[in-house]
């Protein structure tokens, strides 16, 4: 493939992801990945119906939040009561065929992109959709998460914060979080081939906050907070 999109932890905001899906279309990419943690926010029902709809070559992986809102996890599967309620209030606005169409994603994708070789593409780590690979973490974490994978190039996110770091002969890759963003302003994103370019896209986020304010979701003002002024470092 000559051109990747890597879009990730788009967490239900659609203003964001839109914006970003018109700067991927006027960027003539062959695939764009889908990697994780689609709807758990304050627009899943907008979201999925949005990311349901792509034409074209469009790959999913599953994230956890995606495995929790479709499996409706709750405190009883170790999530704390804030995002319990979050999570189911996001799984009642769901379809059963939105619901399905999360619990069946992959989790994870290889592809060959011109100019880097073979991309592993996971949520996490490839040993986990839970597991954080982040801009700081010590090598020697990150060294058995990875021991066993061939590709030379491994594209994450889980962790909301964009980076591009080599670790033991592998170029590891946060595409960033396209609605819940850490360390930047606008939403994040990467392109592949022949080369790796981390991308922000601005949007409208006043709007976005005044439509996530009535969106009716748990904590509504935490989410549209941080679509205002997004931390400055990431978790």
């Amino acid at each position: 493939m000559r051109k990747v999109a890597a879009i990730y932890d788009i967490h239900g905001n659609d203003f964001a992801l839109n914006a970003v899906l018109e700067e991927v279309r006027n960027c003539d990419v062959d695939t764009i990945v889908v990697g994780g943690d689609l709807a758990w926010g304050p627009q899943p029902a907008l979201v999925m119906e949005r990311l349901m709809a792509l034409e074209g070559n469009v790959l999913f992986i599953k994230g956890n939040a995606d495995r929790e809102v479709a499996g409706r996890y709750g405190v009883e599967q170790g999530l704390d009561e804030g995002t319990a309620e979050i999570n189911q209030w996001c799984t009642d606005q769901l379809t059963k065929s939105q619901l399905e169409f999360l619990n069946n994603l992959q989790e994870k994708v290889t592809l060959h992109i011109d100019g880097l070789g073979e991309v592993l593409f996971v949520h996490g780590s490839p040993r986990s959709d839970e597991e954080a690979i982040r801009k700081a973490t010590p090598e020697i974490e990150i060294e058995p998460m990875i021991h066993s994978v061939e590709e030379d190039i491994i594209v994450c996110g889980h962790t909301h914060v964009q980076f591009d770091r080599r670790i033991k002969g592998k170029r590891i890759i946060n595409a960033g979080s396209v609605g819940l963003q850490s360390a930047a302003r606008g939403a994040c994103w990467a392109i592949l081939g022949p080369d790796v370019a981390l991308r922000e896209t601005e949007y409208n986020y006043q709007l976005a906050a005044e439509h996530i304010l009535k969106s009716g979701v748990p904590m509504a003002r935490d989410f549209a907070d941080h679509v205002l002024n997004p931390p400055t470092e990431g978790p």
